[in-house]
């Protein structure tokens, strides 16, 4: 894998169904006996209503759009969706809202039905212990809940858990998001705002961290909160976020900011190195192309630049196995729910947490 593809920056994202596995060390009786695992009932995340159109988005007083964004919580884990319409008049998809997706994404089977151009050959990507195909797709005639979208490449594949009944059928990635410059994400009231409309993409640069200014009005609503700088690192057709966490205190790691992974993960050399504490805990999470079962280790104490994160359990993994060069963590939407709102700035590389 090259250029650290958003689809598999997402290697780690609870899509549509999380499993919990509750390991019960106390039923360890020898050497010889296996930890007795409970498996918890599947869950799955709520979508947009099914009666919903593509004329949500919502004009604001001082300026920029409001999309509906359904936010759902589930056994601690958090994600959103939006509408995505494609064709005319237009039919409504939903859409994971997945920050740490560096290209948008689009389940292959329904780029076939809608009949979406390709715009390349097929590519070769690794998830955890799999590998799978993914192609480029063109998407001219579209929109977020009614704000227009320009054409754009798609990546098309098929992930676990997405593009069947119930399930989410694509990832709205920073791709498209930074072309809005910044957006903010309302947690409390379920909203995305968006500050106008959509312009060009972030031009290709070496990664540059802010913050490089202030946060566009339309997006701050008149309200304060603790500004963290961000890494933006925008290459042609993929953006990527990143923020630096501190377990204790430690060294600073690069964390992606992804709005798309449920439940906040961390690197499992770093979990062993500062050491985290164990919990006994797993759980089961869909990678790009496969379900690996994910141990939960206490974050303890741990923070970003100027604030400190709540503690929780996250999720311990290898990333060295699907290729994410550099990352040691996934800062998730189960953090990041905790401040009410956030707003990711790309254009000034910062994030403002309420």
């Amino acid at each position: 894998m090259s250029g650290r593809r958003g689809l598999f920056v997402v290697a780690l994202v609870a899509i549509g169904v999380t499993v919990l596995v509750l390991i019960l060390a106390a039923a360890v009786s020898g050497p010889r006996h296996k930890p007795s695992v409970h498996v918890e009932p599947q869950v799955t995340f709520a979508l947009p209503p099914a009666a919903s159109g593509c004329s949500g988005a919502t004009a604001q007083p001082g300026g920029g759009e409001k999309v509906p964004l359904t936010v759902s919580v589930v056994a601690g884990q958090v994600a959103e969706t939006v509408d995505v319409c494609i064709g005319s008049p237009g039919r409504p998809y939903p859409f994971i809202l997945d920050t740490g997706a560096g290209q948008s994404t689009i389940d292959a089977g329904l780029a076939r039905r809608l009949h979406l151009a390709s715009a390349g050959a097929a590519t070769e990507f690794a998830g955890v212990g799999c590998t799978g195909t993914a192609r480029p797709v063109s998407v001219g005639d579209w929109s977020l809940d009614g704000v227009p979208l320009s054409t754009q490449q798609l990546t098309a594949a098929t992930l676990p858990q997405m593009g069947g009944k119930g399930e989410p059928v694509g990832l709205l990635g920073s791709d498209v998001l930074s072309r809005f410059g910044g957006i903010r994400i309302d947690f409390d009231a379920g909203a995305l705002v968006l500050p106008g409309p959509e312009g060009a993409p972030l031009a290709q640069s070496a990664p540059f961290s802010g913050p490089q200014g202030s946060p566009p009005t339309a997006l701050t609503q008149g309200e304060s909160g603790t500004t963290v700088p961000l890494t933006v690192t925008p290459a042609t057709g993929d953006v990527s976020l990143s923020v630096a966490v501190r377990f204790v205190r430690g060294t600073r790691r690069e964390f992606v900011v992804d709005t798309g992974s449920s439940q906040s993960v961390v690197s499992s050399s770093v979990a062993r190195g500062v050491p985290l504490q164990t919990t006994g805990l797993a759980q089961r999470q869909s990678t790009v192309c496969s379900v690996i079962t994910v141990p939960l280790v206490h974050s303890g104490s741990w923070s970003v630049p100027g604030l400190t994160l709540h503690p929780q359990l996250i999720g311990s993994t290898d990333f060295g196995t699907i290729s994410l060069s550099g990352t040691q963590g996934l800062l998730g939407s189960d953090q990041l729910r905790r401040y009410g709102w956030v707003i990711l700035d790309y254009a000034d590389g910062q994030m403002v947490l309420g």
